[in-house]
């Protein structure tokens, strides 16, 4: 088989898939999972579902649909045109009937009048306001539509919020997040009277090393696991490691808890973050602090 037939039969079997066959045959390919699609897009699963589903009732109008779908297929790489194809077109494009009614009545009218009649040999004015007239029935049809693909199109591809060195996004950087033993405890200071001894003393002894110097660390809440999570409402949570290994994906049900375990350092993405309540390492985590919108992106070390 040569690569004629090749393309032949894979442009047969797209021609029989739906637009929302398609677009879930790419995702479940890649291995993508409709909340992180939706987290991505800015737009509820919901929505991700009836596209795929062929559900138009939930969507506000079929320009909103073509522009999700065209949305979509730039996140999962794929060329849209098979998709757009198999989707509902809106109406109101074929103007082609006005036009040639506008242009019989700009033919017919000259003849008609005698005052104020052109040169038969200048229709360039005529032309020109016909024109003009086509350009501002079209803007005025398409202006909604045309802004409100501008609009999903911009949140489509806002970058992503900056990440600090241990919790990304914290609002407050005079409030650090603590999640170990600082390095900064003061030390307490010898009393004056006893600087003579201690001076002869580690003169005879040598220099105190670095593991006796340095501060304890607070140690975590003992058996306490690393992330624990109790959803109040459904949220969605994802958890990567360093290497960019996905350790927990889930949507936590209102009303039950998770237990993590993982190794730091960590990425995380809480969806609907007002939802769940997070203790790290056994310590209650405020949520709020790393929350745009009402995702939470942050990390932990």
């Amino acid at each position: 088989m040569n690569e004629s037939d090749i393309q032949e039969a894979t442009n047969a079997n797209q021609a029989a898939l739906s637009a929302g066959e398609m677009l879930r045959q790419a995702r479940e390919e890649l291995g993508y999972h409709l909340p992180a699609v939706a987290a991505h897009l800015k737009v509820s699963v919901h929505k991700l579902e009836a596209l795929e589903a062929g559900d138009w009732s939930a969507f506000p109008d079929v320009v909103f649909v073509r522009a999700l779908a065209s949305a979509v297929c730039r996140v999962l790489k794929i060329d849209p045109a098979p998709v757009l194809a198999q989707l509902p077109k809106p109406p109101g494009k074929d103007l082609s009937p006005g036009v040639e009614s506008v242009k019989t009545r700009v033919a017919v009218g000259p003849a008609q009048s005698k005052k104020n009649d052109f040169p038969s040999s200048k229709p360039f004015p005529w032309m020109g306001v016909v024109v003009l007239l086509i350009v501002a029935t079209v803007g005025v049809l398409f202006y909604p539509q045309l802004a409100d693909y501008w609009k999903s199109s911009t949140a489509a591809s806002a970058p992503a919020p900056a990440r600090s060195n241990n919790v990304a996004g914290v609002a407050d950087q005079s409030e650090p997040v603590a999640l170990g033993g600082s390095s900064t405890d003061p030390v307490p200071e010898a009393p004056a009277n006893g600087a003579a001894e201690a001076g002869a003393t580690a003169a005879l002894v040598g220099p105190v090393g670095p593991a006796a110097a340095a501060p304890v660390a607070a140690a975590p809440a003992e058996g306490a696991p690393m992330l624990h999570f109790k959803a109040t409402q459904d949220s969605w949570v994802q958890v990567k490691e360093a290497s960019g290994k996905v350790v927990f994906e889930k949507t936590i049900r209102a009303g039950t808890n998770e237990d993590i375990a993982a190794t730091p350092p960590l990425k995380l993405i809480v969806g609907n973050a007002v939802g769940v309540e997070m203790q790290l390492r056994g310590s209650a985590f405020d949520l709020k602090k790393v929350t745009k919108g009402s995702t939470a992106r942050f990390e932990v070390n």
